[in-house]
């Protein structure tokens, strides 16, 4: 932990006013050795949070501004994104989640819980979610490059990877994915995905639900959760889109 504590606070030198700093700068900001200091300042040339930009010299490192996009863009999605998870929860009361992925993994960005008496938390969404154990995580294993997603079916056990790989190839035409969460009984859980303004997908919006009620009016769930993918996407700048909604859709 004092380790981590003094990354931040070497991190936290280098600044607007003051880009670059020595060696000896930055021991004397975090109050540890020259030879300890030298130890963290290499690791973290190592990762590319820093870089050497000269003798016994450094500033921030490429890896500082590729999280910084991340950040820039998932701050974006967030804001947009909002009112209309806020609205689906004031008219409908579900449970609603806004995620993207983290390799393998989801990375939920926000969440709303449900207010009906009978609700789903928000966390039957999280980080241990594998994605082909849950309906936003294969819409987002369905925009993984081909041999992305061969990778990561492969690691499957063989009647789980069949099984994903027919459902991906009309997940990815549809740009919607609904059904139960592994480990999670009695859960439906409805998801379409966001695109951007270059139409690229940058998260997916879902509702998660009682599976009782979701069976009584899938196509309903279906739209709902559609229209909110289609006013995120064009709050981001997508336009002119084909409608989401199929109303011959069962």
């Amino acid at each position: 932990m004092k380790t981590i504590r003094k990354i931040g606070t070497l991190l936290r030198q280098f600044t607007h006013s003051s880009p670059e700093h020595s060696l000896s700068d930055l021991a004397r900001a975090t109050g540890n050795s020259t030879s300890g200091t030298h130890d963290l300042v290499s690791g973290l040339v190592d990762i590319g949070m820093l870089q050497k930009i000269d003798r016994g010299r450094y500033r921030l490192g490429p890896l500082i501004s590729s999280l910084h996009r991340v950040l820039e863009d998932n701050s974006a999605l967030i804001r947009v994104s909002r009112p209309v998870l806020d609205a689906l929860q004031d008219e409908y009361g579900e449970t609603v989640h806004l995620t993207r992925h983290d390799k393998d993994r989801l990375l939920v960005l926000t969440a709303v819980e449900g207010k009906r008496n009978v609700r789903v938390t928000t966390s039957v969404l999280s980080p241990a979610t594998a994605l082909h154990d849950a309906p936003p995580g294969l819409l987002h294993l369905s925009t993984f490059l081909q041999h992305q997603r061969e990778t990561y079916l492969e690691a499957l056990p063989t009647v789980v990877r069949r099984a994903a790989r027919e459902d991906l190839t009309r997940i990815q035409a549809d740009g919607y994915c609904a059904g139960p969460i592994h480990h999670e009984d009695g859960v439906s859980c409805s998801a379409a995905l966001i695109r951007n303004h270059a139409n690229l997908p940058v998260g997916v919006i879902s509702q998660s639900v009682p599976a009782e009620r979701f069976d009584t009016q899938p196509r309903a769930f279906r739209n709902i959760t559609l229209e909110a993918a289609h006013k995120i996407s064009a709050a981001l700048g997508r336009t002119g889109t084909v409608p989401f909604i199929r109303s011959n859709e069962h």
